[in-house]
């Protein structure tokens, strides 16, 4: 009887023993299927996200604009370089070679677009004041290359290339500059500047970007 007795509570130990187990089991294979659903769920929505996200660049990218402004001449000389290594004349009608730069002679800065599209200046600051973009056909006449004519003081014009003799490529419209181009903008100054005078030249685009950069008046720099 003894012996029935004791095989009795084994067994009943076995099942409840048994039943524990199978009760903690169960936790531990909820936990992992949450786990499971989560990350599956988690996937889906970030697979989905991104590629709406991409659909967005794609059909909506951003304008990004790289100028570089990267040389200038504003020496007091008869003429100045241009980012061809080519010249143009330095003075308007009453400019002579002085030891300073005065109102009404000229300075060039060398732009290059290194965006994937055209910039548009808005506009163009020098010094403090406003340069208004003039639409060219000829830098003056054809045998003076300028003198004594246009761009006039707190004036610019873009210059793309020089192509022979005194004749000169010369932006048209608007002041745009092309995806990969390399200009020189001939500002013709509206004041007297001192010689090693540092002096801020601004550019503004027409999709609200600011470049700037510092020139040394007297100096040459490419």
């Amino acid at each position: 009887m003894y012996s029935s007795l004791c095989k009795n509570i084994h067994s009943v130990t076995f099942i409840i023993s048994k039943a524990k187990c199978r009760r903690g089991v169960s936790p531990i294979i909820a936990t992992l299927l949450l786990v499971a659903i989560a990350t599956v769920g988690g996937s889906t929505v970030f697979a989905f996200s991104q590629e709406a996200f991409n659909t967005y660049q794609i059909s909506n990218s951003p304008n990004v604009e790289l100028i570089k402004i990267f040389g200038y001449d504003v020496r007091d000389v008869d003429k100045l370089k241009l980012h061809d290594g080519n010249e143009i004349l330095a003075k308007n009608c009453c400019g002579i070679v002085d030891g300073q730069k005065s109102f009404d002679e000229r300075i060039t800065i060398y732009i290059q677009n290194n965006s994937v599209q055209p910039v548009v200046i808005s506009e163009l600051r020098f010094a403090g004041n406003v340069y208004s973009f003039v639409p060219q056909t000829k830098i003056g006449e054809w045998d003076k290359i300028g003198d004594g004519h246009k761009p006039h003081p707190n004036e610019y014009i873009i210059v793309n290339r020089h192509i022979e003799g005194k004749n000169y490529d010369i932006v048209q419209g608007v002041p745009v500059i092309q995806s990969g181009g390399v200009v020189t903008l001939l500002l013709d100054l509206g004041q007297n500047m001192r010689m090693s005078h540092d002096s801020q030249v601004k550019i503004t685009t027409n999709q609200g970007n600011v470049f700037v950069s510092t020139i040394i008046i007297g100096q040459y720099s490419l």
